[in-house]
């Protein structure tokens, strides 16, 4: 389930944003009238969008500061909602959460190729030094690592299948 988005907004100017929010996405919203509240919000619950009101933010930086160290991986968002319309508000809050699912798509492909090279290596690793050790096997102990062998090379070959 995607995480949902914080606004930290007066609830007069927050609420129209989040209902239009609401309507034009499928995601949950909650809605932090003020900057104390958004910053334990943002303590306690990962936020994929951290929207912010910027009549919040500019009278104390260090404040609006802590927000965004505490946003964790959510994108930031600080915009005036008094002058910007909820048109260009909603097409922002749309843009970074295709922003951060693109970002999160290459992520998840780097670990997986990542990961597929390290177990490929191990495999290779592993097929090598047990072709070695069936070289100079005794009678008894060939057969299991010839087994070894067949099933070392047959992970690898599924792997690089992937």
């Amino acid at each position: 389930m995607p995480y949902p988005i914080l606004i930290v907004s007066p609830e007069a100017s927050g609420r129209p944003v989040a209902d239009a929010l609401r309507r034009e996405l499928d995601r949950a919203l909650e809605l932090a009238p003020n900057r104390r509240v958004g910053l334990a919000q943002l303590r306690r619950n990962e936020y994929s969008v951290v929207l912010l009101d910027e009549e919040l933010t500019a009278p104390d930086q260090e404040a609006t500061d802590a927000l965004y160290q505490n946003a964790g991986g959510a994108i930031v968002l600080e915009m005036s909602f008094s002058l910007t319309g909820v048109p260009r508000i909603a097409r922002q809050v749309k843009t970074a959460l295709r922003r951060r699912a693109h970002d999160q798509q290459i992520a998840h492909q780097q670990a997986a190729i990542a990961l597929q090279n390290e177990l490929n290596a191990s495999l290779t690793g592993l097929l090598l030094e047990s072709q070695l050790a069936l070289r100079e096997a005794t009678p008894a102990t060939a057969p299991k690592l010839r087994h070894l062998v067949e099933l070392a090379g047959d992970l690898r070959d599924r792997l690089r299948a992937l």
